[in-house]
This record gives C-alpha cells, sequence and structure tokens, in this order.
C-alpha cells in the first residue's frame, strides 16, 4: 500500500468476508499509487473463510470520504450480489450504507473488529 501521496489518514471503514476457495478480491483494491481506498486481506480470518478491510484516506476531505466509503461497500455487495464473491457477509460497515454525508455515529471507527488500527 502506498500512502505516500496522501495525509495518512486512512481509516478502516468496513470488514466482509468470503469463503476461503473463493477467487482473491484483486479487482477492488485500489493499488494505484494516487488511489484513495484500499481493499487489503485481513492479518487473520476465522476458519474456512477469507476476510477483508476497506481502507479510506480520510486525508482527501471528510465529506469526498464519507462517499468513498459507502461507493466502497456498496461496490462489494454488488460484487457479492453478482455472484463473485462466494460466502460474502458484511462483517461490520453496515452503518456507511445509510450514511447521509456525515460519520455515521460517533463511535464508528472498526479497531475492535478484528483487533487492527488505522493504517497511520
Amino acid at each position: 500500500m502506498s500512502t505516500s501521496n496522501t495525509s495518512g489518514a486512512w481509516q478502516r471503514i468496513a470488514v466482509f468476508e468470503i469463503d476461503a476457495d473463493a477467487p482473491i478480491v484483486d479487482d477492488l483494491r485500489g493499488n494505484a499509487p494516487d488511489s484513495r481506498h484500499l481493499v487489503i486481506p485481513a492479518r487473520e480470518s476465522p476458519p474456512g473463510l477469507r476476510w477483508y478491510e476497506i481502507y479510506v484516506d480520510f486525508g482527501i476531505g471528510e465529506v469526498l470520504a464519507i462517499r468513498l466509503a459507502q461507493a466502497q461497500v456498496q461496490a462489494v455487495q454488488r460484487w457479492a450480489t453478482a455472484g463473485l464473491m462466494p460466502g460474502f457477509r458484511l462483517v461490520s460497515g453496515h452503518e456507511w450504507l445509510t450514511a447521509d454525508g456525515t460519520r455515521p455515529r460517533p463511535d464508528w471507527r472498526l479497531d475492535r473488529v478484528s483487533g487492527a488500527r488505522d493504517l497511520n
């Protein structure tokens, strides 16, 4: 992951799971040098599953970052609905689907989900 073109304000906004034998989700990762979102494999996943974490760079401004967070969670759901991610389940991040341009709730950070911290 490259955060050289950002302010270092990367924050995890969602975690989702797929079957462990499902194809790797490379097309969602956004790993271009100027990308403002990333989808990366979680450090740990439950047996038989593979967890991914979605990060957004809030250094682009809060309103734009919130819109990007919504778009990323919706994109993951569309891929799952199309059958591209067998066993898909959104583990955390449901609140981004209904966010209205503001952070979904005061305690929205997801550090408790897998023990990971923001990328900063």
